[in-house]
C-alpha cells in the first residue's frame, strides 16, 4: 500500500483441520497459502500426547511467532461432532505473528447457555513495520444466538485494554477478527467498530452466510479487503491490507465508505 504502517491480516477457522465432509486436509499449506503479517486462528486442534502440529509447523515455516489458548480439552473430534476420531485432544485459538509482539492477555468471554466450551479472546499488541502499535484480538464466539452479547463486552474490554492516550496522540487502534458466528449487521455491537469485508464465509462450498469478520477501530483504513477461495475448512479465510492512519476520523470515514461500496 505503500505505507510503513500497512500490514496484511488473515483470519481462518480451521475445523480442527477437517473438511465439512470430516476428511483430512494440508493445515500447513493452508495457514502458509494466506500470506498475511498476522493469521487469526479458530478451532486449532491438537490430539493428546501427538507429535503432529500443523499450526506450529506452519508458524516455523514462516519464520512467524505463535501464541495460543487452548479453551476446551479432553474430549474427541467425535464428541465435537467435526470428524470421526475417537482419541481425545485440545481445543483452541491461536495468533501467528510475523510481526513483533509487545503485549498479551486473554480475554474471558464466558460460556453462553447450551454451549460446552467456554469462550475467549486473544488479544495482542503488536508493532508494524514503521513502528507504530496495534491491538488485534482474534475471538471464535458462541455459536449460540448470544455471540452478540460476547462481542459487545469484548468491544468495551478492549477499550479499557486501549486506555487513555498520552496527551496529544490517539489511542493505538484495534481491530477484532475472527469466527464471531454471526451476520455481519449483528456487528454493529462492537461500539466503535467498524467492518471491513462483506462476503459470505460459510460453508465453504457452496456459502450462505458471513460468520468470519473482521472490524477496525478509528484509525485505521482498509484495502483489498476479502473472502478468499477455500482451503480446504469448512469456513473460508478472509484478509484484509489494513492501514495506520495519523488521522483516525478520516480514516474511519474511509472504512465506511468501503462498506457501503
Amino acid at each position: 500500500m505503500g505505507s510503513k504502517g500497512a500490514i496484511t491480516v488473515a483470519s481462518l477457522n480451521l475445523h480442527c483441520g477437517f473438511t465439512q465432509r470430516g476428511e483430512p486436509y494440508d493445515v500447513t499449506a493452508a495457514l502458509s497459502s494466506l500470506d498475511a503479517d498476522v493469521i487469526a486462528v479458530q478451532e486449532s486442534w491438537r490430539a493428546t500426547g501427538a507429535d503432529d502440529d500443523p499450526v506450529a509447523a506452519s508458524a516455523r515455516s514462516l519464520g512467524a511467532r505463535l501464541i495460543r489458548s487452548w479453551l476446551h480439552s479432553g474430549e474427541s473430534l467425535a464428541s465435537l461432532a467435526i470428524a470421526a476420531r475417537p482419541d481425545p485432544g485440545s481445543f483452541g485459538i491461536a495468533i501467528v505473528s510475523k510481526l513483533p509482539v509487545t503485549g498479551y492477555e486473554v480475554v474471558d468471554l464466558g460460556r453462553a447457555p447450551g454451549d460446552r466450551i467456554r469462550r475467549a479472546a486473544q488479544v495482542v499488541s503488536v508493532l508494524t513495520p514503521g513502528g507504530q502499535p496495534l491491538r488485534l484480538a482474534n475471538a471464535h464466539l458462541t455459536h449460540k444466538f448470544t455471540s452478540p452479547v460476547q462481542l459487545a463486552w469484548l468491544s468495551r474490554r478492549l477499550r479499557q485494554i486501549r486506555g487513555a492516550p498520552a496527551p496529544g496522540r490517539a489511542a493505538a487502534p484495534a481491530v477484532i477478527v475472527g469466527d464471531l458466528n454471526m451476520p455481519r449487521l449483528a456487528t454493529v455491537t462492537a461500539v466503535g467498530y467498524a467492518p471491513v469485508i462483506r462476503g459470505r464465509t460459510w460453508p465453504a462450498d457452496r456459502p450462505v452466510i458471513q460468520l468470519d469478520h473482521m472490524l477496525v477501530s478509528q484509525g485505521l483504513a482498509g484495502a483489498g479487503a476479502r473472502v478468499l477461495e477455500p482451503v480446504g475448512s469448512d469456513h473460508r479465510p478472509i484478509r484484509a491490507a489494513l492501514e495506520l492512519s495519523q488521522h483516525p476520523r478520516s480514516s474511519a470515514a474511509r472504512v465506511h465508505r468501503q462498506v457501503r461500496e
